[in-house]
């Protein structure tokens, strides 16, 4: 008896659907797909029961010609490319003309078009794998893609298909991951009859990045447009100072000739770039896209193609790395006033929570009442971001000194009376922030992270190393015996001396001399350590400098915050070697704003 049959077609194209439709999010991003190759710049979203009982898509694109209208929906049928050779020179998101032959082999899909070139208007329906006869019936523009009811002949595929609600989200998802690219589309997605996103056209990819960042809060002046030109590639980046960050890398897009792409390296080159800007565990909001050669990638690997290969990767990764270290410049945070906005908006959740039974209607005063009739000053404050003038001028001024080494008797004196602002110490604030005054500013500093930095500077130029009487064994294991042996001499750089006696065991015989009280420190961290030469040199001064610096509850004397402040002030990247600013700056301008003084 035969074991091999053939499938039945619609069984096998049902197969080879599941590669590419998985649920309505995919049968979105494909629809997407070929609305933007159609050149539309209005494209609507409409979904019911989270795209699973209906998703329509409508576009003014080019439109389909009656003719070919006749091909669509067939396997392998395409328009964007004819020969081999095409699939190295791919410029359109679309190529393999598997999509709606996929959508309609699980659902019904119903394409209504007209033509722009013929003016013909014209409707197919594909149900579950069944063709129907083209009608005359058209929209007045454009392409009108609708799936209904997906995977309702397949209840095992639906079956595994999320609640509505979640569906719906995930459609919403990809439709911002899409128009993220394509600033000069507008897009407008309704979810149950509902309008849940509504993004115009823009001028900038910034513009409408920023639709999306907008969204966790994120202000236009946190945010910076990077751009730089290679061989071959351009980069631009929409990129989140200092002060912008969450806990994930879920906020590192990556875009390849406008396509969200999966592609780890690029997203390392992100971190890298940013380096110490953010503290550990913190990541960055960062669009990168990227306008390659289109003989230069590969987009033909994966089903979804979301992943992607990259000819010159190495080129890309080194110019993302550099532009961001050029770009992204540390924000000092400033304790400042917040709009009238914000005061409605608490005042009435106050009213509503504490006085829900008051009898008068207004117990919380109303704006100009609480804050008098001019409505100028600003009571409540907020945390937020903003450049720190100390840190420009001090930039400013080191670039003056090595730009111009003969200075005018005047320039001379002007720097010496910015240098001169004097600083005030006023105390310190549970057991942890130094508060200073200097000109007409109020200073917090986090006296551990700052003496952190301080004694991290110190190491880094001083490098006193001290010889140790009686020489201390490590272990290692198989990897780091192996990586000892190779970058050994790194650590003697760094004023460890190793030295190997035996298989897997080595002996420690010198050691910076702030290192003597922290030797259990060290040897974790050579046990622990698998970086490269400056990695290795950051992170171990990191740790040493951590180790010893004063730490949060203990008591500081007059002396030495005042000597502490003045090394602050002089430092021109007020951040901990982990990459956390340690600097609070409050004007008086806002300090009287804050409580209602016009002088």
């Amino acid at each position: 008896m035969a074991r091999i049959n053939l499938l039945d077609p619609l069984l096998s194209s049902r197969i080879a659907a599941g590669e590419v439709i998985e649920r309505p999010q995919s049968v979105l991003r494909e629809i997407l797909d070929n609305a933007l190759d159609a050149g539309a710049d209005e494209i609507r979203v409409s979904i019911d029961g989270g795209g699973i009982d209906r998703l329509s898509v409508a576009d003014n694109g080019s439109g389909i010609a009656r003719e070919d209208l006749k091909l669509l929906g067939s396997r392998h049928a395409t328009s964007k490319i004819s020969t081999q050779d095409d699939l190295y020179d791919i410029r359109t998101l679309g190529f393999r003309g598997e999509a709606l032959y996929s959508i309609g082999s699980v659902a019904r899909l119903t394409v209504s078009t007209k033509s722009k070139e013929t003016g013909e208007g014209s409707t197919l329906v594909i149900d579950n794998g069944r063709r129907e006869e083209i009608s005359s019936a058209s929209p007045d523009s454009g392409t009108v893609v609708t799936v209904e009811n997906l995977f309702s002949e397949i209840p095992a595929r639906r079956a595994f298909l999320k609640r509505a609600s979640s569906e719906a989200t995930l459609c919403r998802q990809i439709l911002v991951s899409k128009a993220l690219a394509f600033p000069n589309v507008r897009f407008t997605f309704i979810s149950d009859g509902a309008i849940r996103l509504d993004w115009p056209k823009c001028e900038t990819l910034k513009e409408r990045v920023m639709h999306l960042y907008r969204g966790d809060g994120i202000a236009d002046a946190d945010v910076d447009a990077l751009h730089a030109d290679g061989y071959g590639f351009s980069v631009d980046i929409i990129a989140g100072n200092s002060a912008v960050k969450r806990s994930d890398r879920k906020e590192i897009r990556v875009y390849v000739n406008r396509r969200p792409v999966d592609e780890y390296s690029i997203v390392q080159a992100v971190v890298y770039g940013y380096g110490e800007l953010l503290p550990g565990g913190a990541f960055p909001y960062a669009a990168v896209f990227i306008d390659d050669s289109p003989e230069l990638v590969d987009f033909n690997i994966h089903p979804a193609k979301r992943e992607v290969r990259i000819r010159n990767k190495a080129e890309i990764h080194h110019a993302i790395t550099k532009l961001l270290q050029d770009g992204i410049k540390r924000r000092i945070p400033e304790i400042a006033p917040v709009q009238k906005e914000f005061y409605l908006e608490n005042a009435k959740r106050v009213e509503k929570e504490y006085f829900p039974k008051q009898d008068a209607p207004h117990p919380i005063p109303s704006w100009n009442e609480w804050h008098g009739s001019k409505g100028t000053s600003e009571r409540f404050t907020s945390y937020q971001e903003k450049d720190s003038r100390w840190l420009e001028k001090a930039k400013a001024l080191q670039e003056a000194r090595q730009k111009a080494p003969e200075r005018t008797q005047v320039e001379r004196r002007e720097e010496s009376r910015d240098e001169e602002i004097p600083i005030r110490y006023i105390g310190q604030a549970f057991h942890l922030f130094l508060i200073a005054e200097r000109g007409d500013e109020l200073y917090l500093v986090d006296q551990q992270a700052a003496h952190e930095r301080l004694l991290y500077d110190e190491l880094l130029s001083q490098r006193t190393v001290q010889n140790l009487l009686v020489p201390i064994r490590i272990e290692m294991d198989e990897d780091g015996d192996r990586f000892l042996e190779e970058n050994a001499e790194v650590y003697t750089k760094l004023g460890i001396m190793l030295s190997r006696v035996g298989d897997g065991l080595w002996e420690i015989s010198a050691l910076p001399a702030s290192c003597r009280s922290i030797e259990s420190e060290i040897i974790d961290f050579i046990r622990s350590s698998r970086l490269d030469g400056s990695e290795l040199e950051s992170k171990l001064f990191a740790v040493i400098a951590c180790r010893a610096a004063i730490k949060k509850g203990d008591d500081i004397d007059r002396w030495s915050a005042e000597e502490l402040l003045k090394k602050v002030f002089a430092l021109s990247e007020p951040a901990c070697p982990h990459g956390r600013t340690f600097l609070i700056r409050l004007s008086e301008k806002s300090l009287k704003e804050m409580v209602g003084r016009t002088v």
